[in-house]
């Protein structure tokens, strides 16, 4: 079954076109925004993205298109918009989108545009080399690119940040002794931590491999003598990755963070002291290891 993935951010007009390609005999996937739609993508590659260039948040449909020319190359795209505008159609025709139908359109338009897009996918993928079997590790790299690319659409210094904390994070697991698979997960948790316009509960439900991480994500803020919220989770009822990530969290917040800085040995120490109860203590020590493996190699 061909596979479509809707990128509209009015529910209404996302759940008639859901319904007109599930009529079609497809399966259809929907995302609110752009960048949900890459991690969707990111996931599972649709045959097709039905997708709005209008959409909230930082990044528009064009972006989105820009983003799948490299993460899935094979997936054919056809451009929804209210405006009838010549330059946006040459726009969107010169960066590869297969259709571009303007609003309001008729079911008729939209099966039109899906099956040319369907065809031009069935081109694109016999144009690409043959896939070998796809490994844990390929998908792992390619959720792991669209959540920086993602992080990279937002202003700030949350790229810097997320990466930072990611890098110290996957540290940690590796010096806990977790399994390849297990760290990849805690660095999705910490990127994922970052990307402050997904509603990562709703996006959990749709993406299984990143669904792991937003539910690792929500406790991320849950501290190990009960005082963190949501739910004031406890010790070892804290997810692993979640105590990881938090560490991590902490220690960037005191190293870079608004207020006084901290020497990265004074941050260990008052992680390990000042505020212990509050962390694992076999997180702790990780970092204790870590800072000491980083000053040992830095000197």
């Amino acid at each position: 079954m061909s596979s479509v993935l809707i990128v509209e951010d009015q529910a209404p007009i996302a759940r008639l076109l859901q319904t007109w390609a599930e009529a079609e005999g497809m399966a259809a996937t929907v995302a609110a925004s752009a960048e949900q739609g890459l991690l969707l993508a990111a996931e599972r590659a649709p045959a097709v993205a039905l997708c709005d260039i209008r959409l909230p948040g930082g990044r528009d449909g064009f972006w989105l298109v820009e983003q799948l020319r490299v993460l899935r190359p094979e997936t054919a795209v056809v451009m929804t918009t209210g405006l009838n505008d010549f330059d946006t159609a040459v726009t969107g025709l010169r960066m590869g989108v297969t259709d571009y139908i303007v609003k309001p359109y008729t079911r008729e338009q939209i099966k039109e545009g899906l099956k040319r897009a369907l065809t031009e996918h069935e081109l694109r993928r016999a144009a690409l080399p043959a896939p070998d079997a796809p490994e844990a590790g390929e998908l792992a790299s390619r959720v792991k690119a669209a959540l920086v690319a993602v992080l990279r659409a937002q202003e700030g210094p949350a790229v810097s940040h997320a990466q930072r904390v990611s890098d110290l994070s996957v540290r940690l697991a590796t010096a806990l002794g977790l399994s390849p698979a297990d760290v990849s997960r805690v660095e999705h948790t910490a990127l994922l931590c970052d990307v402050e316009r997904l509603d990562i509960h709703t996006l959990g439900r749709k993406a299984l491999h990143l669904g792991e991480a937003s539910a690792i994500a929500v406790a991320v803020q849950e501290r190990f003598n009960g005082s963190g919220f949501p739910l004031g989770l406890r010790g070892e009822a804290i997810p692993l990755g979640a105590r990881i990530v938090g560490v991590a969290d902490a220690f960037e917040e005191l190293v870079m963070g608004a207020g006084p800085r901290f020497d990265p040995a004074d941050a260990v120490v008052a992680l390990c002291q000042g505020r212990a109860d509050q962390f694992d203590p076999a997180v702790l020590e990780a970092l204790r290891q870590v800072q000491q493996t980083f000053q040992s190699t830095a000197a």
